[in-house]
């Protein structure tokens, strides 16, 4: 852990499941991959990138092959540090090495009702609670959107404009959305001018990480290789994530899919840096995995979390911040099953020093379901996790020498001055895990784990303010933006 003029930064580092070979036996078979089987561009202004840098491209089969002077090069032009803005200076973050930042992930189609418990379509007014959520939630690093409102058509025009407003309403922190079609990037670039102010200003403080993806196996699809494009042309941070799964989209093998991982991150990167020496990316891989005995995808595989710790460990190796995901449930339900998934995967996120950890604050059902309850669970996960960072103080004050001394044998140490001046900083404090006796616990009205997360929700989301739009820009975003619901920014309080 240390202190940055932004905020507290903890490194991890601590879990690497890969030796230092077995990096460079991963990354030599990526290379042979690279130059002997090439890789599936399907945009062709990228695969023209790639041409004039000296790759050989078949047009008619999109297939580009390049050598290890290009990736070299690549790997060495991307950013090993940049920072990720916040609306609010004060959510600014450095990204790179190995700090550790939490994030929420998306997009779920479906939500866990906060009044009713049932299971329900997600709505705009849920992706603005959600991001209101973790706007207030400390752990939270950056807020990535968390659902997709149903009654926003993916075919409008404006549909990724609605929803990157709709979170700017709701928080300051670093923000990252998916973006479904290119021509939205340079109307996202107008708005976040819009809200800052200035004319520019987006491209000297960009407070949107935007998220575009590839197809396993080796395929840059054409649209989002566009967009990608357009992303960096505009200045926007961007990952583009690599997720082969075990078995189906990659060979049945852990070490063959971070050799897929691999090239599939480091041919966005490529391209990027070839549009924009420079321009920051993530490594980007979230390597998933499936149910053998039945078919099923999942996210909270053993497996898939020593894997995502894998890929942030290639990353460092690379000097490249990572974008990984860890923190999902497959329950269907907050239960124990989602309790223990989402707190494991966050640790192992944590430990392995996850730069942009995607889905610390993670969805249940396997990325399918919203619950509010699971993102006040996960903020003390990620307490926790930040806890193991810190480690043990090791000085001649905390030895506690003189204390030993002073109480000698058989004393106590409750009201000892060292117990009183380090009984708040030295220990983690959970809101949410009960430590009383039973009896006390029981005249307490024997408040559940999940009732408590309920009850820290809603409270959040009835008195939390975050940072307002300016209303003045705010009426000029909805001029310029005519079609924008009125009730985009709205949680359902508020309607």
């Amino acid at each position: 852990m240390r202190a940055s003029a932004e905020k507290i930064v903890y490194e991890g580092n601590i879990y690497r499941p890969l030796t230092e070979g077995q990096i460079e036996e991963i990354h030599n078979t990526s290379l042979k991959i690279f130059e002997e089987v090439g890789v599936c561009i399907k945009s062709a202004p990228a695969r023209e990138l790639w041409r004039k840098a000296g790759a050989v491209v078949d047009e008619n089969t999109g297939i580009c092959k390049i050598g290890k002077e290009i990736v070299d090069y690549c790997i060495a032009a991307a950013p090993k540090e940049f920072t990720q803005y916040g609306r609010d200076p004060r959510h600014n973050i450095l990204q790179g090495g190995s700090r550790v930042y939490n994030a929420t992930a998306g997009e779920a189609v479906t939500v866990t009702d906060l009044e009713t418990g049932e299971r329900r379509e997600s709505t705009l007014y849920d992706l603005a609670a959600g991001t209101r959520l973790c706007d207030a939630l400390e752990n939270a690093d950056i807020v990535q959107v968390c659902c997709y409102p149903h009654e926003i058509d993916v075919k409008r025009e404006d549909s990724d404009i609605v929803r990157a407003f709709t979170m700017a309403k709701n928080s300051s922190k670093h923000l990252s959305v998916g973006i479904y079609r290119p021509s939205s990037v340079s109307k996202l670039y107008k708005l976040c001018n819009m809200i800052l102010g200035q004319e520019g200003a987006s491209r000297e403080r960009p407070f949107f990480t935007l998220v575009c993806g590839v197809i396993s196996p080796l395929i840059m699809d054409g649209k989002w290789t566009e967009t990608l494009l357009e992303s960096v042309k505009y200045g926007f941070p961007v990952a583009s994530p690599s997720a082969p799964t075990l078995g189906t989209t990659c060979p049945g093998t852990l070490a063959s899919q971070l050799v897929l991982c691999n090239v599939e991150a480091l041919m966005t990167i490529i391209t990027v840096q070839l549009a924009k020496a420079g321009h920051p990316c993530f490594y980007s891989a979230v390597p998933v995995s499936m149910d053998h005995r039945t078919g099923e995808f999942t996210f909270a595989s053993v497996e898939g979390w020593i894997q995502n710790c894998a890929a942030n460990q290639i990353a460092h190796w690379h000097n490249i911040p990572s974008y990984t995901t860890c923190g999902h449930s497959d329950a269907k339900v907050v239960d124990a099953q989602c309790g223990m998934e989402i707190a494991v995967g966050d640790m192992f996120q944590s430990m392995s020093g996850a730069n942009f950890a995607h889905g610390t604050f993670g969805l249940i059902e396997s990325g399918l379901n919203l619950s509010y309850e699971a993102y006040v669970m996960a903020n003390e996960y990620t307490a926790m996790a930040k806890r193991v960072l810190r480690g043990i103080e090791v000085n001649e004050e905390t030895l506690g020498f003189e204390s030993i001394k002073k109480q000698g044998h058989g004393g106590v140490f409750l009201e000892d001055p060292i117990t009183m001046q380090y009984m708040r900083s030295e220990f983690f404090y959970p809101k949410l895990s009960d430590r009383k006796t039973f009896s006390t616990w029981q005249e307490a009205g024997s408040p559940s784990y999940l009732k408590k997360a309920n009850e820290i929700a809603r409270d959040i989301l009835a008195n939390h303010k975050p940072l307002p739009i300016d209303p003045d820009i705010e009426e000029a975003i909805r001029k310029e933006f005519p079609d924008m619901p009125p009730d985009a920014g709205k949680i359902w309080s508020e309607r």
